[in-house]
């Protein structure tokens, strides 16, 4: 089962955040875009069903990227994997994945981008979050998979002032859950991972990740895509207010 509190008696000095899905969300999210692709080639599309099954794709993006970043590969590399992704997307929603389908749905995916970009907005509870954890002392960063610097994306946003890092993986050139990306925030803040927690949406990079170099870890599960019986030893929580909450709480509990 999940747990309720930290497995520390240590303070915890940082907090450390990944980016998409944990403090900005797409206007329109990858499982819905997904789902008007699979719907313009003639399949019905479960938002609810492509929301949790989201997560097969997502953990084949992490472990491929970290083989290999995507970003780096040929653009024959780069091709076939995400006409592997959409297959392993079609698959999982039980809808046919022959290599001509599968070509067809990812370019209507691609199309719809193409012709409206990636969109983000804030969550709502972010700011008072990280004002809460810098006016009790707790350091912030952000840590995030991303392609290219994202220090001017998180001004725009406008939480990079309440920041104490931000480490993006394409500029430091290891991607989560590889642990020297985790060290590139906790070292310059002079700050070892037993005083450390990381807040992440997905399982394998962030949980993962965090909790093999000591971090304390919690996964959060904005759109309820996780189950109880899953993770075991991991905090779980559906908003940052409710992790911060348990930081603060935690650290008053040990003086």
């Amino acid at each position: 089962m999940p747990v309720s509190r930290l497995s520390t008696t240590n303070r915890i000095d940082l907090v450390t955040f990944d980016l998409y899905d944990t403090l900005v969300e797409m206007d329109a999210t990858r499982w819905h875009r997904f789902g008007r692709a699979m719907q313009a080639v003639g399949f019905a599309a479960d938002d609810d069903l492509l929301r949790t099954i989201d997560r097969a794709a997502e953990d084949y993006y992490t472990i491929e990227n970290g083989r290999s970043p995507i970003r780096e590969r040929s653009p024959e590399g780069k091709a076939g994997f995400w006409i592997e992704y959409t297959r392993i997307y079609l698959e999982a929603a039980g809808a046919p994945a022959d290599p001509e389908t599968v070509a067809r749905v990812r370019q209507h995916f691609v199309d719809e981008i193409g012709n409206s970009g990636w969109t983000y907005s804030m969550f709502d509870d972010v700011m008072l979050a990280v004002q809460r954890l810098e006016a009790a002392g707790v350091k912030r960063a952000v840590i995030s998979n991303a392609d290219a610097d994202v220090t001017a994306f998180c001004l725009r946003m406008g939480f990079a002032p309440h920041m104490d890092i931000i480490v993006t993986s394409a500029l430091v050139g290891y991607e989560k859950p590889d642990q020297r990306t985790f060290f590139a925030a906790l070292d310059p803040l002079g700050i070892g991972p037993e005083h450390a927690l990381h807040v992440g949406d997905q399982a394998l990079s962030d949980v993962s990740g965090s909790r093999a170099i000591g971090m304390q870890a919690a996964l959060i599960d904005r759109y309820g895509r996780h189950g109880d019986d899953e993770h075991i030893g991991a905090i779980i929580v559906q908003s940052l207010t409710e992790l911060v909450d348990l930081v603060l709480e935690h650290n008053q509990s040990i003086g």
